[in-house]
């Protein structure tokens, strides 16, 4: 998505290794559904309200719009309800960073959202953008990756754009036990949001792995790199611990593994929203 309306063209390519945690998309989610008419005398308002969110959505993802048609009586056939209610609750979960950040910032405008509960949200999500009002218009500001390092120490929510500049620091001082480390973070933080479930959250990457190889687009081989990633952090010296001996980690592997690091995100969030499109198209049939 290269059209924005409320991200800047040259902040596009800073949030793309953004990542807004699957808790939050669903927090939104029952947010935004709080907003919506439930009274009975309303139903009729309320799937309008939904088919224009919905199909808001699905114009940010490229897809065909859903065409709301009433009986002759003005009603709807109330299959129609069961169709809205399960997009719209997985309406977040399916769109990548930047199609959901604008998503966001039109239903500022709609009302459904107030730009400071959303901006506390971002700040305790650790997320690297905010939102602002200036003249009438929306804006979305980046934040510095620097002073998001030093406003996140002890974050519930470790930003994966921050880990990566880590990991560039690293790389550019020859710290390469360090880009291990950076490397096994992000690998851990990015395993932790596609499970999604509040009991791995304080685990460590190996004690849930069986669980995010099973809930993971990757395929087998990426997998076992990233686990065999996670388990050098450990071993390395300097790595994960503090050692007396000189590491051994080649520049070259690191800057394999920053690469590799730095795709192997962007792969899994991609193949994501896909398997999610897959069982949509499927459930279509």
């Amino acid at each position: 998505m290269r059209y924005t309306r409320f991200i800047k063209k040259n902040d596009i390519d800073k949030l793309e290794l953004e990542v807004i945690s699957q808790e939050l998309r669903v927090y939104l989610t029952r947010l935004l559904d709080s907003r919506i008419p439930y009274d009975e005398s309303e139903t009729q308002v309320r799937i309008i309200l939904l088919n224009k969110i919905i199909n808001r959505a699905r114009n940010l993802r490229g897809l065909p719009l859903y065409i709301l048609e009433a009986d002759d009586w003005g009603n709807y056939h109330p299959a129609e309800d069961g169709w809205h209610i399960s997009e719209f609750e997985i309406l977040f979960r399916r769109l990548n960073v930047i199609q959901c950040i604008e998503l966001i910032c039109e239903l500022i405008q709609w009302e459904y959202f107030g730009i400071d509960e959303l901006n506390e949200l971002f700040e305790k999500e650790n997320l690297s953008f905010r939102i602002i009002e200036q003249s009438g218009n929306l804006d979305v500001v980046v934040i510095p990756i620097d002073e998001i390092e030093e406003t996140s120490n002890g974050s519930e929510h470790p930003n994966i754009r921050v880990l990566i500049k880590r990991m560039d620091d690293a790389l550019k001082s020859d710290d390469y036990s360090a880009v291990l480390h950076a490397s096994a973070s992000i690998f851990e933080t990015m395993a932790k949001d596609i499970v999604g479930i509040a009991t791995v959250q304080n685990q460590t990457l190996k004690s849930f792995f069986g669980r995010y190889r099973k809930d993971s687009g990757l395929p087998n081989e990426i997998l076992n790199f990233i686990i065999g990633t996670y388990e050098n952090r450990n071993s390395i010296p300097l790595a994960g611990h503090g050692s007396t001996q000189t590491p051994n980690i080649l520049k070259k592997e690191a800057v394999v593994l920053r690469e590799m690091t730095v795709a192997f995100v962007k792969i899994e969030y991609t193949l994501y929203t896909e398997v999610i499109k897959e069982s949509e198209d499927h459930n279509a049939k």
